[in-house]
């Protein structure tokens, strides 16, 4: 019975410690340009495949391991931006435009045409 009891304590000590290993991060995403909020922007931890995109409010909030030091922001139409997260649990990143020209592409059924 000891040893049942020690093992479930050893369990429960373990279990404890992995959950202290996630750092939960929060903030907003907004436009350099009219400094409104950016839905639905990729919100990702660099290295993992840990993601999630910010609500209609241009808020998001994510759980990832401590050993991760950067969140990487994208978006369409805006420069996808690195940024360190330094010991910090709130994290605003206004995001610039990207003005690249882009093609008008075609496709019609016996070919493409620009």
């Amino acid at each position: 019975m000891k040893r049942i009891l020690m093992f479930f304590s050893l369990l429960l000590l373990t279990g404890s410690l992995v959950i202290a290993q996630t750092v939960q991060i929060s903030g907003t995403v907004s436009s350099s340009e009219d400094g409104m909020a950016l839905p639905g922007v990729n919100v990702s931890a660099k290295g993992t495949t840990i993601g999630v995109m910010t609500g209609v409010d241009g808020k998001y909030s994510i759980s990832v391991p401590a050993t991760v030091q950067t969140l990487t922001f994208s978006f369409i139409g805006f420069k996808s931006q690195d940024v360190t997260i330094g010991g910090r649990t709130l994290l605003s990143v206004v995001m610039a435009s990207d003005l690249s020209v882009l093609d008008e592409v075609v496709v019609i059924a016996y070919g493409t045409a620009k």
